[in-house]
Order: structure tokens, then C-alpha cells, then sequence
């Protein structure tokens, strides 16, 4: 097993990680520019719409008692389904931690899958909408602690609520909302962030606003950051985070030097398994994510 810790008190990241890992972003962009494809900003919709879209569409575990217990909202990657057997395994973990669990399907109402988020049909700072949404729903809820809520997301589910983090100011909005729940992230104590999805900017067009703004929230953030990640620029994201680290944000973060983008997934939603799975990995991960939680969230 191999990990190190950053706290950022040594300097700045060295850049040859982050251009090797640009290629792959480099290679989808002339794809995208080859089927006259960009992407696409979300349709504005009113607070009451988006609740009832994703009211259908939340999965819910709660642990023994009347509660009111600890939350933690999970965000689901861009995976070709939202819902598949993996989070029920991840929902069941907090359920065990104490906590009440939320998953969160950004599909839902939509009529896209992954392929089409992939595309840049769904992006981050559309996504924090429905994260802000979510979170002013499950503090009303009677079994629910409003003061005690936690964030999770994998891959694009982390880049969602990297991006409330920054929409959540005031002057701003995620793009799918004509306004936002004035609560904010109110209750919120904690946000863990698995294998972040980062990309730079794409011919001008910002694919995640987190990369040129910073947080607004001073939400304690965990993220766990695999080193080999082929997929999201993991020197950008710990630019991202090293940047509102030293504007006073809360950071821990915890590289794995030898791990993938899904190290801690073992199958996909067709059952099929990523080949960059790692089990010791996958438990040091989770294990960390429920000690966070349970010291911010008690």
C-alpha cells in the first residue's frame, strides 16, 4: 500500500504529472471537435421542479432509531447508469458508521446517461444545483440532523461539489437553477471527495469553475487523489486544492501514488471489473472517508 499525505505547507506540485495526464482530455476535445460537439449549459428550472425531480429519484438507507442522525449525500459518477449495486455497498457503509445515507441521481429527469455527461451535456456547475437542492431537502427531513450533513462524491460526483462549494457565494448560481435555496450549504460539515474529475479549460470554455474559482464555504474537504488516474488531471485537482488551502479552506488530502481513477470501484455498472482495482486501496479509502465524516459529522 502505497499513500502519502499533503498538507500543503511544502511548496508548490511539481507540473510533469499534470501535462502527461492532459493527454487523455486532449484526445476527447479533438473528438468533440470532430462531431461538431461542445458542451452545453443546462436549462434553468425553478427550486420547487428540481426537488421534485430528485425526490424520485433518491435512495435511502437510514440506521436503527427515530434519529434525528447524521446525514451524508452521496454523488455518483459518470458512469452510463447513476444507480447500480456499488453505491448500495457504499450506502450500507455509512449506514453502518451511524450515519443516514442519501444517494443523489443527477440523471433523474434529465433523459441523459453518462455518455451524453461525458459529452458535456450535464457539467459540475449544472450538477451543484441539484447539490444544493438535495441538501436544503434532507435537513427538513425529521430524521435527519440539518446541523450534521456530509458530502461524497466519485469522480464527477466530487467535481459537483467542488463546484457548490464555489456557486454557493453569493452573486452566484449553478447554471441549471433561476435561483438558489437560501439556506446555501447550511449544516454542512464535511465533504469528501473520491477520485475528483478535473479538466482545464477547453478552448475557452470552462469545464469545471473550480479551476479558476475558489471555494466560498469553509466545508472541511477530505480528498483522496489517485496518482495514476488516466482519466481526471489529478495535479490539476491538487492545484485546485492547494490554492483554497492557502486562502484558509480546511484540506486534507491523501495520494495514492500507484492508484487509477476507479482503485476504489471495484466493477462498473455492467458488472464488468476495472482492472485498476485495488482492495487494500479501496479499504484505506473508505475507512478514512467514514473516520472524516464521523469527526466532522460526531
Amino acid at each position: 500500500m502505497t499513500w502519502r499525505r499533503r498538507d500543503f505547507d511544502g511548496g508548490i506540485m511539481a507540473k510533469t504529472v499534470g501535462k502527461l495526464m492532459r493527454l487523455p482530455l486532449l484526445v476527447l476535445v479533438g473528438i468533440l471537435v470532430l462531431a461538431a460537439c461542445t458542451p452545453s449549459e443546462a436549462e434553468p428550472e425553478i427550486i420547487a421542479d428540481v426537488r421534485l425531480r430528485l425526490e424520485s429519484g433518491f435512495q435511502i438507507k437510514l440506521p436503527a432509531g427515530a434519529g434525528p442522525h447524521p446525514v451524508v449525500l452521496v454523488f455518483h459518477a459518470a458512469s452510463d447508469r447513476s444507480w447500480q449495486p456499488a453505491y448500495a455497498k457504499i450506502l450500507n457503509g455509512f449506514v453502518k458508521e451511524g450515519f443516514a445515507a442519501v444517494f443523489v441521481d443527477m440523471y433523474r429527469g434529465r433523459g441523459i446517461n453518462g455518455a451524453d455527461v461525458r459529452r458535456g451535456a450535464l457539467l459540475p456547475r449544472a450538477a451543484a444545483g441539484d447539490l444544493l437542492v438535495a441538501v436544503d431537502w434532507v435537513r427538513e427531513q425529521p430524521w435527519a440532523d440539518p446541523d450534521k450533513v456530509g458530502l461524497f462524491g466519485i469522480s464527477f460526483g466530487a467535481a459537483t461539489i467542488m463546484d457548490a462549494m464555489v456557486l454557493v457565494a453569493p452573486g452566484k448560481t449553478p447554471t441549471s437553477l433561476i435561483s438558489k435555496p437560501a439556506n446555501g450549504l447550511a449544516g454542512v460539515q464535511a465533504a469528501a471527495l473520491l477520485s475528483p474529475w478535473c479538466a482545464e479549460d477547453v478552448f475557452g470554455f470552462t469545464m469545471l469553475r473550480a479551476v479558476r474559482e475558489d471555494f466560498s464555504p469553509r466545508v472541511p474537504v477530505l480528498a483522496l487523489l489517485p496518482r495514476a488516474d488516466a482519466i481526471s488531471d489529478q495535479a490539476l485537482c491538487l492545484e485546485i486544492l492547494e490554492r483554497n488551502k492557502a486562502n484558509g479552506a480546511s484540506i486534507e488530502v491523501i495520494e495514492y501514488e500507484s492508484a487509477g481513477h476507479t482503485f476504489a470501484q471495484p466493477r462498473d455498472d455492467y458488472g464488468n471489473p476495472f482492472p485498476d482495482y485495488d482492495k487494500k486501496l479501496a479499504d484505506d479509502a473508505f475507512r478514512r472517508i467514514y473516520a472524516f465524516m464521523k469527526e466532522r459529522l460526531g
